[in-house]
């Protein structure tokens, strides 16, 4: 009889690694996740307010301003929901460069909102949440050098994974419109740091109104490039669905712009409407919300169909 051969051991296979398709689903539905958690902190932002008004102040007193609830027990859903907020407009992927530029604005401006709060409004009278000038002046320092370092550190990272990403590529030319955004966006951001560093006092007293003001204007200038790109992204699918995506953001951005110009010129004293202030935020604060919410279906339906948001996800999953 002939021997048998020993048969040779098998080798176990080594697990493949997922493809980009097999990881898209992953990133699109966090990407989902991450705007649906934007709205979630709008609305526990407004949720908290109401809670102070109906509950600890037995529907008797509005304060001024959404700001003003920072002296309240309101304040850690106020300075975490804004801080998170921050956090996901900046983590948050633009369609194009001027629309990420703007997030990321928008986004840190939402910190400094957060973080220097608005001169106390004592119309409630005084709480156990109440700061003295020198306590508030000090909590700024703190948060503000903490929020200035991490922001040269992360633009600093982000610079270098982007030379590191493009090496051996060929530089892509900006738009002059590209150009134009990230000159204001830098103007301001330079504006806030140089009150920070040369006029603390001043900083302290106006920064929370820029700051609030160019975090909203921001977000319309978003919306009016995602109505302008609407069309665009439609083509080949529905393009009357595209025309009325772009109405309904031009219509919400014209509607928020107005919301914006009643808050400021009330908050510059040329109103005897207290609450003027408080109702225009809330009205901001629905329309962002109303916007992100529409957003995020257009973009759930072109996804079914590969649309931006794959093409937004595409980078990460490769």
């Amino acid at each position: 009889m002939t021997p048998k051969t020993p048969k040779t051991p098998k080798t176990p296979k080594t697990p493949m690694a997922p493809t980009a398709q097999e990881r898209t689903p992953d990133v699109v539905l966090t990407y989902r996740y991450l705007r649906g958690a934007m709205i979630a902190l709008l609305l526990m932002l407004l949720l908290s307010v109401g809670y102070q008004w109906w509950w600890e102040t037995g529907h008797s007193c509005w304060l001024g301003s959404l700001s003003a609830y920072y002296y309240t027990p309101a304040r850690g859903v106020f300075v975490g929901a804004l801080c998170a907020l921050g956090a996901n407009l900046i983590a948050y992927k633009g369609h194009s460069p001027e629309e990420d530029v703007l997030l990321d604005f928008s986004g840190l401006m939402a910190f400094v909102v957060a973080l220097v709060p608005t001169a106390p409004d004592d119309r409630c009278g005084p709480n156990a949440y109440t700061q003295t000038a020198p306590e508030i002046a000090a909590a700024v320092r703190n948060n503000v050098w903490s929020l200035l370092v991490v922001a040269v550190v992360s633009a600093a990272v982000v610079v270098c994974l982007g030379r590191v990403g493009r090496v051996g590529a060929p530089p892509r030319p900006r738009s002059v419109r590209s150009v134009v955004v990230s000159i204001g966006c830098g103007t301001a951001v330079l504006a806030e740091l140089t009150l920070f560093l040369v006029l603390r006092d001043r900083f302290i007293a106006l920064s929370h109104g820029i700051a609030a003001g160019t975090m909203v204007a921001g977000v319309i200038a978003v919306m009016v490039l995602s109505a302008l790109g609407a069309e665009e992204r439609h083509l080949g699918r529905d393009g009357r669905r595209g025309t009325v995506y772009k109405k309904v953001y031009i219509a919400l951005a014209v509607a928020l712009a107005v919301a914006l110009l009643v808050a400021v010129v009330t908050a510059a004293g040329l109103t005897g409407f207290g609450h003027l202030v408080l109702v225009a935020e809330v009205i901001v604060i629905v329309l962002f919300g109303t916007y992100w919410g529409v957003q995020t279906k257009e973009l759930w339906d072109l996804r079914d169909t590969s649309g931006p948001e794959a093409r937004a996800a595409g980078p990460i999953a490769r």
